[in-house]
């Protein structure tokens, strides 16, 4: 199974010159302006699993992300937010661009998840256009957060703070502003469950043993959350981690197909070809050309 990108392993891959003012940080949640990140980024950068949660506030330039299998055009003012487990790659990036960018760890996203107002992150469109004063409000709340991270001793509980209240000022911001159900609340940690756990743990009893609700009520939430079925849904988020290995590596699909823990290459084959509309084979070729 490919691992994670953290955000060092992004800079040694993706980055030139010297970057050492990108990696002196060792907290959970690092913040840089975007004047230190955009001129160095070797473009386009492939899919990656990024092996953490991604918060870029764009106040003048723009860049091209993918999230999953759709590609937004992010242009100032704007927010892009990539939560951990998503498949991402960067096509384009104005190295003028300036803003800030926010990496926040699993741990402590978890951490902040306790406030069941900020799960509404993962029901949210990924971009979020703005107003200039909009913009202007953000980039105060953001500029406060760089500050505070970049003094000889941090305080952790007022950097808390403040990104809890950047995540929740974009929630509100969002056209998606509601609060989350109990149903996409379910449907929601079971996703982020799939993507830890995909690999070894395709059974639906896993995760509803994780969730401590039925696997009807699982598939319930998830068709209407989704429009899917809990099972679809794993295999799509497999056949996702199956296109990284792909290009990543030059393992055979037969060794992709067991690694993923299919017991079957002709399966494998026939579920990828359903999702992505050629063979493993026939893509590996595309993404090589």
């Amino acid at each position: 199974m490919e691992k994670p990108v953290n955000a060092d392993e992004f800079v040694e891959r993706f980055m030139v010159g010297n970057m050492d003012h990108l990696r002196y940080q060792h907290s959970p949640v690092k913040v840089f302006r975007l004047s230190e990140i955009a001129p160095y980024i070797k473009i386009p950068v492939p899919p990656i699993l990024f092996g953490y949660n991604l918060l870029v506030h764009i106040t003048a330039g723009s860049f091209a992300h993918q999230v999953g299998s759709k590609v937004y055009t992010v242009k100032a003012p704007a927010i892009l937010i990539s939560t951990y487990g998503n498949i991402a790659a960067i096509k384009s990036v104005d190295p003028s661009a300036k803003g800030h960018c926010v990496l926040i760890n699993d741990s402590a996203m978890t951490s902040i998840f306790r406030e069941q107002e900020i799960l509404n992150i993962f029901t949210i469109s990924p971009l979020v256009n703005l107003t200039d004063e909009e913009s202007t409000r953000l980039h105060q709340l953001f500029q406060l957060l760089y500050e505070e991270l970049h003094t000889r001793e941090p305080y952790k509980e007022l950097a808390e703070s403040l990104l809890k209240s950047l995540l929740l000022k974009t929630i509100k911001l969002s056209a998606s502003n509601h609060s989350l159900s109990r149903i996409q609340e379910i449907a929601t940690l079971f996703k982020q469950l799939v993507h830890k756990h995909c690999q070894k743990q395709k059974q639906i009893g896993f995760y509803t043993d994780k969730l401590a609700i039925s696997a009807n009520y699982l598939n319930r939430c998830v068709s209407m959350v989704y429009n899917k079925s809990s099972k679809q849904l794993i295999l799509e988020v497999l056949v996702m981690h199956a296109q990284l290995l792909l290009l990543e590596s030059s393992k055979s699909v037969s060794d992709i197909c067991y690694e993923l823990d299919f017991q079957d290459p002709s399966y494998f084959s026939r579920v990828f070809k359903k999702l992505v509309g050629m063979s493993p084979t026939e893509y590996r070729q595309s993404i090589k050309k």
